[in-house]
């Protein structure tokens, strides 16, 4: 799963001429324990260009040991985010939306998305599209809810991340299967993608 979500990214990033990504700015909308941001290190981005907020103070902790040093991890809402106006070529989120079950919050998080980007820039999304059965608290950000969170704005998805149940017994019998089944659309479970302003 993870190497199929690296290989989709750097083909958008290769697509929307972000093969090199010293001279970007980066922002990682709530960047966890800073997974994407070693990522991003080591496809090419300079860590004094890459800023992401967290807000959890646990994880920003974890996240801050585990990145190099120069990297901007702030303890803050997505809601208000701390930063000027069209201040960074990419936007990351990632699995973020799914977690924020208020509708009025998705909204305020997805105009400072936008605030904070560059017009020439894109926000990259990777989310998913259908519930968590096993969580209520995870709700799939289908299509439709996305073009409505950036209205105007040109919205390119595609459905990606073999369903994890159907992952975890088909894998240890065959990675082949595994990867022919995450080519069948409908049995994937998550969006990968870019937003860029209209």
């Amino acid at each position: 799963m993870m190497q199929e979500r690296e290989r989709g990214i750097l083909s958008l990033l290769q697509r929307y001429q972000f093969h090199n990504l010293e001279t970007k700015r980066i922002l990682d909308v709530g960047c966890g324990t800073g997974n994407w941001l070693r990522d991003l290190i080591r496809w090419g981005a300079e860590p004094r260009n890459i800023g992401a907020v967290e807000l959890l103070e646990e994880r920003v902790a974890r996240a801050r040991q585990l990145c190099p040093f120069g990297v901007e991890i702030r303890q803050n809402t997505a809601a208000q985010l701390p930063y000027g106006k069209e201040t960074f070529d990419m936007v990351i989120q990632s699995t973020v939306f799914t977690s924020i079950l208020d509708g009025g919050m998705k909204q305020q998080i997805a105009s400072e998305m936008l605030r904070v980007l560059k017009p020439e820039g894109f926000i990259l999304w990777y989310d998913f599209l259908v519930n968590n059965p096993r969580n209520p608290d995870v709700r799939g950000v289908p299509r439709m809810e996305i073009q409505s969170l950036f209205p105007g704005c040109d919205v390119r998805l595609k459905r990606i991340t073999l369903a994890p149940p159907l992952t975890r017994r088909v894998a240890p019998y065959s990675w082949l299967v595994c990867y022919l089944l995450s080519k069948v659309p409908f049995l994937c479970t998550h969006y990968l993608g870019v937003i860029r302003k209209g």
